[in-house]
């Protein structure tokens, strides 16, 4: 006991990183030992939970404050210019046309990070059922139609014939789709890919597109909050739109992930199937 305890002092006083040493104790004094060793393991793991959680809390204050600010500031510019009574009127409607813009952007950040603050708060509840994923993705693909056109770009997909069943939630399934859909043409720079399997028991959706921008850093922070690849935050992207559809696979007991190979950037959502 005093060896446990000496040990124990020296560890709480950060002297040694070291777990409790179990030599030539017996045996109920060496159970004593492995449960406190895995208390410490558990300590740990909490404490860096913590602090990721506080430099991404950190990290989140800081965009929301820039992503904020800076259409704030403009669209005050633009209204302040547009008030000048010598400025002529196609001017001024320009003007205030800009400013309108970036009034849109502005709520578009807003409703994201609301949205987001729901989901991760648990007030937000998904109703599971039997869906058709096969109907639900090519409605959303025919929503981007717009997208495609001005893009010039037609995506080519790999569908089943037949109907493919998860157990999901259609408002939360849409909108993960949306998402995706919205973040291949963010980094696209060429064709985008959909396809859609049922293999093994488990469904998966694949959403990929070419790019030279992404890197294998911004795979591996794709789904946090905020997360843009493109520092400078100059884009329409709020970096909320995969924090969402990740939030919302998990509601839907799904799994998402990322990755990037040879120019290629996908990301796949899993499912378990629903076939009758």
């Amino acid at each position: 006991m005093r060896k446990i305890v000496h040990q124990l002092k020296k560890y709480n006083q950060r002297e040694t990183n070291k777990k409790i040493d179990m030599v030539l104790m017996d045996k109920n004094m060496e159970n004593l030992g492995m449960e406190i060793n895995k208390l410490i393991d558990l300590h740990i793991a909490e404490n860096r939970k913590r602090v990721h959680f506080e430099d991404e809390h950190k990290r989140a204050i800081a965009n929301i404050s820039h992503d904020l600010r800076t259409p704030l500031t403009s669209i005050v510019g633009y209204i302040q210019m547009a008030k000048k009574e010598d400025i002529p009127p196609d001017e001024r409607k320009e003007l205030l046309s800009i400013a309108y813009e970036r009034a849109k952007r502005l709520e578009t950040l807003l409703n994201d990070f609301y949205e987001l603050s729901i989901i991760e708060s648990n007030e937000l509840h998904v109703t599971l059922e039997r869906i058709n994923l096969k109907n639900i993705a090519i409605e959303v693909l025919m929503s981007f139609y717009d997208q495609f056109h001005e893009k010039e770009i037609t995506p080519i997909t790999r569908i089943p014939d037949e109907a493919i069943y998860i157990i999901a939630d259609k408002s939360a399934l849409t909108r993960v789709l949306e998402n995706l859909f919205a973040n291949a043409f963010t980094h696209s720079d060429g064709e985008i890919k959909m396809s859609i399997e049922d293999k093994d028991h488990v469904v998966k959706l694949k959403v990929e597109n070419h790019t030279n921008t992404l890197t294998e850093k911004d795979v591996e922070h794709i789904f946090d909050r905020f997360y843009m690849a493109d520092q400078s935050r100059s884009g329409k992207s709020t970096g909320l739109g995969l924090s969402i559809a990740k939030s919302l696979m998990e509601k839907m007991n799904g799994n998402i992930r990322g990755q990037l190979h040879d120019g290629i950037f996908s990301i796949t959502c899993e499912w378990r199937s629903a076939k009758e």
